[in-house]
């Protein structure tokens, strides 16, 4: 028996127990990975590059894990994808995956709720990343946790399927201290193998979305990381913090709800990447209300300023796309309930805040591919690019409903999902 074979086989036994669909799980593992030098030949009804470009009837080459040629001959293909539309992979630039809901039904952390083990917090990122790839997102940055770190390794390995993962493993807060003490901080997480620093210089907006983080700690933090050859995330509430981020040089900026004309320039002269979640967030807490109210900030006011944040969110959005010259990124700040639905952010932007249809996909494609600095090998269907893949039924650059509608998945070569 191969190894391959075993390891789905225990993972069939995993997502049984979470009650997550089996179905298709074992032959992709084991039968449609990539061997040796051989190929596969995949056709196209339409192909958007994940640039802006799209071609028809197009023919692509994938050898091993890599994209070798895209064409437009004829012939017998592989996998005959003729009536769906073909892009690269999607990657979320921000999630949670150890975020769920517990036996009781309520998220993790409930009063009263029986405490969960590291092993439990771990089957239940699996079912997280299972989800994720199953909706088209073959890469994620899970900002963060500690298990995000095996969990990486173990999918990179081969042993799980999943996304690729980034994860920040902990986060930069206020507690972490001063300059000096944020800057080792940094070095530690680097020493421990993050892929990214997440860092708080605001509140929950749940609390108020205050401030918690001076000029100099933001600078120092993202600084450190430049200087670890790491990348920067920081979650970032109003004009002031924004501001401030943009200016010491991080990244990428999280929520960014609640700044002026002025921040939009300066996001746009320093180039930083600005995740906004305007959809899927406040609509999965909305949704699943009753199993969130009581645990921590979960509060009635709590409830409020989520709501209130969607709006002013959309409406920052909007402003931020006339500007035009901000790198808009893709990421859902994907929690408990809202795995496998990352693609309902890109359809609020679109249908919600005016966001062209094909700027959205690019948004979570090419773009996210450079804001997770991972450009020269994700985020487009060229030669020489990683074989992520995504197909959906119907054309999304036309209606981003479409999105709703996957029926295939390949990552890294590999297919995780191909729909009758």
């Amino acid at each position: 028996m191969t190894r391959t074979r075993v390891v789905a086989g225990v993972i069939s036994v995993l997502f049984l127990a979470l009650g997550l669909p089996v179905s298709g799980l074992l032959a992709p593992i084991d039968a449609q990975a990539p061997d040796g030098d051989s190929r596969v030949l995949i056709r196209a009804g339409l192909l958007l590059d994940g640039t802006g470009g799209m071609r028809e009837n197009a023919r692509l080459t994938v050898d091993g894990n890599r994209i070798t040629r895209v064409d437009g001959l004829r012939g017998a293909v592989d996998y005959d994808l003729s009536d769906l539309t073909l892009m690269p992979g999607w990657i979320d630039t921000h999630v949670h995956l150890t975020s769920h809901f517990d036996a009781s039904g309520r998220v993790h952390g409930a009063p009263g709720a029986p405490e969960e083990s590291e092993g439990d917090l771990m089957l239940h990122a699996v079912a997280n990343a299972w989800r994720n790839l199953q909706a088209g997102v073959t890469t994620v940055q899970s900002l963060g946790s500690e298990i995000d770190g095996p969990l990486r390794d173990r999918i990179a390995a081969g042993d799980i399927p999943g996304p690729r993962v980034l994860t920040s493993l902990r986060p930069v807060t206020a507690a972490t201290g001063d300059v000096d003490a944020i800057r080792a901080f940094v070095r530690q997480l680097e020493a421990d193998g993050a892929d990214v620093i997440k860092i708080f210089a605001s509140g929950s907006i749940r609390d108020g979305g205050e401030r918690t983080l001076s000029d100099e700690q933001i600078e120092a933090a993202c600084d450190e990381a430049r200087a670890q050859g790491l990348r920067s995330a920081v979650h970032a509430y109003g004009a002031e913090v924004v501001s401030a981020v943009a200016r010491a040089g991080c990244n990428q900026v999280e929520h960014a709800n609640h700044y002026d004309a002025d921040t939009i320039a300066l996001l746009a002269e320093h180039g930083t990447f600005v995740g906004f979640h305007t959809g899927l967030l406040w609509d999965n807490y909305a949704q699943f209300r009753p199993r969130f109210i009581g645990v921590g900030n979960y509060t009635e006011i709590g409830f409020e300023r989520m709501r209130e944040a969607r709006r002013v969110g959309l409406d920052t959005l909007r402003e931020t796309l006339r500007h035009g010259d901000v790198q808009i990124v893709f990421g859902t700040d994907a929690t408990a309930g809202a795995h496998g639905r990352n693609f309902e952010e890109l359809i609020v932007r679109v249908d919600e805040a005016g966001q062209n249809p094909m700027d959205a996909i690019i948004s979570a494609t090419s773009m996210a591919a450079r804001a997770i600095g991972m450009e020269d090998d994700l985020g487009q269907i060229a030669p020489g690019f990683i074989a992520d893949l995504v197909a959906v039924e119907g054309n999304p650059a036309i209606n981003i409903e479409a999105l709703r509608n996957v029926r295939f998945v390949m990552r890294d070569g590999i297919i995780y999902r191909n729909d009758p």
